[in-house]
């Protein structure tokens, strides 16, 4: 992950319709985080958690997008037993 520097402001305001979704470019604010970073947490996306920002992270000539979640609205994550 980017080292924690001052997030840039969204390319869009409004987190609806869906095509209005906030891109963050190379950083975003601490009150989001990718699923992989709610899980190294403890937490997870509630059930119909909707996207909240979609993240573009580029290095070198590979670039990366992926969905950012509020960590407010996270729960503990649900650890599933083998039956």
């Amino acid at each position: 992950m980017c080292s924690p520097e001052t997030a840039l402001e969204p390319v869009e305001e409004s987190l609806i319709p869906k095509e209005k979704i906030p891109i963050y470019y190379q950083t975003y604010p601490p009150d989001l985080a990718t699923i992989e970073a709610l899980k190294l947490e403890g937490r997870q996306p509630a059930d119909g958690q909707g996207v909240a920002a979609l993240f573009k992270l580029r290095i070198g000539d590979r670039e990366h997008l992926c969905d950012l979640c509020r960590r407010s609205e996270a729960v503990l994550l649900q650890i599933r037993e083998n039956t």
